[in-house]
């Protein structure tokens, strides 16, 4: 399941690419109908690399070398009528080496797609869907891997995000997806964690002397806010800020609100060097922690993400004008 579902992205991300590729000024065939221009297809690829070696240094230090690899992806459909259908793909994933381990430094799956129906000036009945998950295993102390526990893995956790609202746009820049009617699920694949109740889902039990394994799948309804601000704060600086709130209806807890949200600064240095930082903060109350190790879970942690990078960036397909 996991290599066809990456096959599948695969595909369909170089499917896209080339249709990129075409539109941005590539060889294209000469056709008897025009090119439908209502889709705008792009987006970037970036590779960023650090480095630190040491020999007889008095100080001390560790020789180390980072990757990350980044892809992100749209593709936008607005014919200048009432519907309009908005899709972006983010993949990324780094890996850092230092003292003969290598650890990972980041590891991310997202898309999201939206369709609007224009209800007036601003407003736009939408459906939305949001899928999430990783690429690799997690481990809770990451380069000892004979000794430590896998805690996360493809699709474990896996979350898909189905709504149905209302989204404001004034401008550009600047989007608010509300829905009242939110479908949430979780998938957890590996047994191992789901037997432990991991994410959420109900974790493995005995009845009546039977074994039960834990739940693969848990599901929820409840409300969901979707936030974007995309805007440059300076020339060749961009900022993009996004927010997901999310509250079950399910379990009469609603002062407990699942919270997702991310901050990227681009900044340009020209047409293929680039330097980003990227803040992501985390809350979901089904995510238990030991943060002791001591075998006993002491509840659920915000959880804080930083990267820093500077690397090489291209560029593809269409380009909006700011």
């Amino acid at each position: 399941m996991k290599k066809n579902l990456i096959l599948a992205f695969l595909l369909a991300a170089g499917g896209l690419f080339a249709q990129a590729d075409d539109s941005a000024g590539g060889s294209q065939p000469q056709l008897s109908q025009p090119v439908d221009t209502a889709w705008k297809i792009g987006g970037n690829v970036g590779l960023q690399f650090t480095q630190a070696a040491y020999q007889n240094w008095q100080a001390g230090g560790v020789n180390s070398f980072a990757g990350n690899a980044l892809f992100s992806l749209f593709a936008n459909y607005d014919n200048g009528g009432k519907w309009t259908w908005v899709n972006r793909l983010d993949l990324a994933y780094g890996l850092n080496f230092q003292d003969t381990v290598f650890n990972k430094t980041d590891d991310r799956i997202e898309l999201e797609s939206r369709v609007d129906r224009s209800l007036g000036k601003n407003w736009n009945a939408s459906a939305l869907l949001n899928f999430r998950t990783q690429f690799t295993n997690g481990y809770n102390a990451p380069g000892q891997r004979g000794d430590s526990i896998r805690i996360s893995s493809f699709m474990s956790p896996g979350y898909l995000v189905t709504a149905l609202g209302f989204t404001y746009k004034p401008n550009k820049k600047f989007s608010l997806f509300l829905s009242p009617v939110t479908s949430k699920m979780t998938f957890v694949q590996d047994q191992r964690l789901a037997n432990e109740g991991a994410f959420g889902v109900e974790a493995a039990d005995t009845v009546n002397g039977v074994f039960v394994p834990g739940s693969n799948f848990r599901q929820e309804i409840g409300g969901f806010l979707n936030l974007a601000y995309i805007t440059p704060l300076a020339e060749n600086i961009d900022m993009q800020y996004r927010l997901a709130l999310f509250s079950n209806y399910l379990d009469g807890q609603y002062k407990f609100i699942d919270v997702n949200t991310e901050f990227l600064l681009f900044m340009k240095v020209n047409d293929y060097i680039s330097a980003n930082i990227s803040l992501n903060l985390i809350y979901d109350h089904d995510i238990i922690f030991d943060t002791n190790d001591d075998g006993t879970p002491d509840g659920p942690r915000t959880q804080l993400k930083e990267v820093l990078g500077v690397g090489f960036v291209y560029n593809f397909g269409y380009k909006a004008k700011k």
